[in-house]
């Protein structure tokens, strides 16, 4: 058996394995109450093992910054909620325990505040001595409530940059009372006396801790500092400690790391603090892979994991290695989807490779299974052709699945090339898995006619052919060492210490602009946007990472035409017109959809389907969404239409 299936006592709480979700927020809430979304989706995950599963923040007191979509503590009226959830999971046989949460970083008490870019921060620093004991008690307040609705545990919080972390952290307690962080002992007094108070409240509930192991500023707490912390903590009787880093006040990546960084990135910190207490210790880090969560257990670095996005991508992780699928595994690829799409509608994707996350409470666990074998064709192998193939085969039908290229994936192919993209391949991987599993037909190297599917005789047909790129009719676009994008990414001509100049400042055009600046080259973007893009989008993160390599960024710009040495742009902002010298030109305009086939052939068969780039363009959460629903919702033979699980979309043209 795997160390990670290994049962383990917190305190007095039994847990069936090592692998805890760690809180992440999914904003189900509606002005502070729990609904039935929030309750299924932790209950699936539950359902697929997980052993603990520790729900996104519980705010303790709405009125200082309260996010009306996260739960809300501050009144009995939200208990019934609460209890819903709890027994929700305790019924699929997993642990509860609640995270108790302040911001910390908006004004509790002034308008005369400080601000790091563009939001108020450091609340640590201008909260009264006389004040503190209130805010306490609001904690412990809440965390009765929680134990009136039966949690097992109560976790705090002090990560993340957070109210009780920013007292903990000398980077940004810069107090001169007892609670200030002259040393460990008074930066962690607010926490401990908070604990005690809840121990002494919540009898019989175990007290958990989550706590930074680095903010990444220059200042943040030293290893000595964390690992003194730690020993606090399991003094005054926190059973466990997760150890994680960054925060709201640094980078995004910093708090959820994108596929720039590696699996175990933060494992380092959560040894520090297992070397010096003998509570267990829970490590987080990008954690993926059973193979390496059992090698960090087995040497001794940590005693449990907390995994946030590989459950939310994954949800039957446990049950899948239990029972020797981990071939049938998803792994998260570090997209930042869920992340930088932060407030979801009702009708939006939130995983790139789990399309039923977010909608447990309105997909069944297990569609119908009920193909009788009925011959059905998939045109395409990108993210959309394979998700539908994929669920196709669950649901029993006999799958044919064509594509032109020699191998699966599509456009993930193209997608896993920039820096840090990598994990993205990890997707094909499943869908090869699968397909095989499955017994789907896969016919690579065939450009699909619609006399190949007349062959077939399909009782549907589903298309998923792509896009191609937008080539603009600018002056000069064909001219020499001008590129198309993906011609580049296919073919990778080398291009070093040149001027490269890169039309668009999409996704691909940033990804491949930093590409080109990293490999030597003096590269500049342009694009007619405004440069007005919040700071948590996935569009901000992809303009930061090609600032940072040196790439030149020119927003509101409209290129006029392409010369032999330049390209000539107009500011949209002063009307000034512009030379760019240039030796290269990379075209990222954008795709259109790729729709011929399915003109052909919409009007030929009983059932046919639209998925994915050939019919709208987007990023692949929303193909892989395309293709899962539209094979999800495909009626039986016998059946006019099967119940519609889900769908914002009418794929069927």
């Amino acid at each position: 058996m795997r160390k990670l299936l290994e049962p383990i006592k917190i305190g007095n709480m039994e847990l069936r394995n090592r692998v805890v979700l760690s809180a992440m927020a999914k904003y189900f809430c509606t002005n502070g109450y729990i609904g039935r979304e929030y309750c299924e989706y932790y209950r699936n995950i539950a359902h697929g093992g997980t052993a603990l599963i520790i729900p996104g923040i519980m705010c303790v007191e709405p009125k200082w910054y309260g996010q009306h979509e996260q739960p809300f503590l501050n009144d009995d009226k939200y208990i019934p909620g609460l209890k819903m959830a709890i027994d929700a999971v305790h019924e699929e046989g997993a642990k509860f325990a609640c995270q108790l949460w302040m911001p910390g970083h908006l004004p509790y008490t002034q308008e005369d505040y400080p601000e790091e870019n563009g939001q108020k921060i450091a609340a640590v620093n201008y909260i009264p001595r006389e004040m503190i004991p209130e805010l306490q008690q609001k904690y412990v307040d809440a965390a009765v409530r929680c134990a009136k609705a039966g949690t097992d545990a109560i976790e705090w919080h002090m990560a993340h940059n957070y109210l009780p972390e920013q007292f903990y952290s000398p980077y940004f307690n810069h107090r001169t009372d007892e609670y200030g962080a002259q040393n460990v002992e008074n930066a962690m007094r607010f926490s401990v006396e908070v604990i005690d108070r809840i121990k002494a409240a919540c009898p019989g509930v175990e007290v958990i801790a989550k706590m930074n192991g680095s903010d990444f500023h220059e200042g943040t707490a030293s290893m000595q500092w964390l690992g003194d912390a730690a020993v606090i903590l399991e003094q005054h009787g926190v059973s466990m400690i997760t150890v994680n880093g960054g925060g709201v006040i640094s980078r995004l990546t910093d708090m959820s790391a994108d596929g720039n960084e590696e699996e175990g990135w933060k494992v380092p910190f959560a040894e520090v603090v297992k070397k010096r207490v003998s509570i267990p210790v829970a490590a987080c880090g990008s954690l993926r892979h059973p193979d390496y969560i059992d090698s960090i257990i087995e040497a001794g670095k940590c005693d449990l994991v907390a995994l946030g996005r590989q459950l939310f991508a994954e949800p039957e992780f446990c049950n899948k290695i239990a029972e020797g699928r981990e071939d049938e595994l998803k792994f998260c690829v570090s997209c930042m989807h869920c992340l930088t799409k932060t407030k979801f509608g009702p009708n939006q994707p939130g995983c790139t490779v789990n399309p039923r996350g977010r909608r447990e409470f309105c997909i069944p666990r297990e569609l119908n299974v009920n193909g009788d074998s009925l011959p059905v064709a998939v045109v395409g192998a990108g993210p959309a052709g394979l998700e539908a193939a994929v669920t196709l085969a669950k649901r029993g039908f006999a799958v044919t699945l064509f594509d032109k290229g020699d191998k699966l994936g599509g456009n993930i192919n193209l997608a896993s090339m920039p820096i840090g993209k990598y994990k993205l391949g990890w997707m094909i991987g499943y869908y090869e898995n699968m397909l095989r599993k499955l017994g789907v037909t896969v016919r690579l190297g065939t450009t699909c006619t619609p006399e190949m599917l007349e062959e077939l005789k399909p009782y549907a047909v589903f298309i998923a052919t792509g896009s191609v790129e937008a080539i603009p009719p600018l002056p000069g676009i064909g001219g020499e060492g001008v590129i198309p994008v993906r011609s580049y990414l296919c073919e990778r001509p080398e291009i070093k210490d040149s001027k490269v100049i890169v039309l668009g400042a999409g996704q691909t055009g940033l990804e491949t602009a930093r590409m080109l600046a990293v490999a030597g080259n003096e590269v500049t973007v342009v694009d007619m946007l405004p440069d007005e893009i919040p700071p948590i989008t996935d569009h901000r993160l992809d303009l930061n990472y090609a600032r940072e390599a040196g790439v030149k960024i020119l927003m509101a710009h409209k290129v006029v035409r392409i010369e032999d040495s330049a390209v000539v742009v107009t500011d949209l902002v002063t009307g000034e017109e512009k030379s760019l010298p240039r030796d290269k030109v990379i075209v990222a305009l954008g795709v259109k959809s790729d729709r011929a086939l399915y003109d052909e052939v919409k009007d030929r068969f009983q059932n046919v389907f639209n998925l994915g780039d050939s019919d709208k363009p987007g990023m692949a959460v929303y193909a892989v969404s395309a293709g899962y629903l539209a094979a999800a919702n495909l009626p039986a033979k016998d059946y006019v239409v099967d119940e519609v699980y889900f769908s914002d979309i009418d794929y069927r043209k």
